[in-house]
């Protein structure tokens, strides 16, 4: 199996494709506004803000793919949590779209093209942050379903009791 492979296969469980745990969309699925606008705390991120923060980090690195974002720009990380979208339904859609865009991208990728550095400024090679950009949307995912959860709104039947 090719290291293109194991990203794409990585990617997918993250994605769409439970299995050894819940996908995003599986842990998203029937999400409602009033839920995904809940915060478990005054310090914690909603569902809404965690999956904005997943749009932009998301896209960012589509961005630099496709050659569109070459400096690093300094990033507040805290308002990756924020967004411009208002409606619940344009923030799937949204998210969907990215992640769709990226499930394509990854699937069209040259093999040799992830030994490549990103560009001048990140000069490691593409395998590294697309590896950590799995490794991220997993790590999100799980706190969608703890937050889910903590609301009672989770279905153990979807996966991790």
């Amino acid at each position: 199996m090719s290291a293109k492979d194991v990203l794409l296969e990585q990617f997918t469980a993250c994605y769409d494709e439970s299995d050894w745990f819940v996908s995003l969309k599986a842990v998203l699925d029937g999400v409602t506004a009033e839920q995904a606008d809940q915060s478990p705390a005054a310090t914690g991120n909603s569902i809404r803000e965690t999956v904005n923060h997943l749009i932009f980090w998301n896209e960012r690195w589509l961005q630099r793919y496709r050659g569109e974002l070459n400096e690093p720009q300094d990033v507040d990380n805290d308002t990756t949590f924020r967004s411009e979208l208002k409606s619940w339904d344009a923030t799937l859609e949204r998210l969907y779209a990215v992640m769709d865009e990226w499930r394509d991208t990854l699937g069209a990728m040259p093999d040799d093209k992830l030994e490549t550095q990103v560009n001048a400024q990140y000069t490691v090679p593409w395998r590294s942050p697309l590896a950590q950009q799995n490794i991220h949307n997993a790590y999100h995912i799980g706190q969608i379903l703890l937050l889910r959860k903590l609301q009672g709104t989770w279905d153990p039947a979807k996966g991790v009791s």
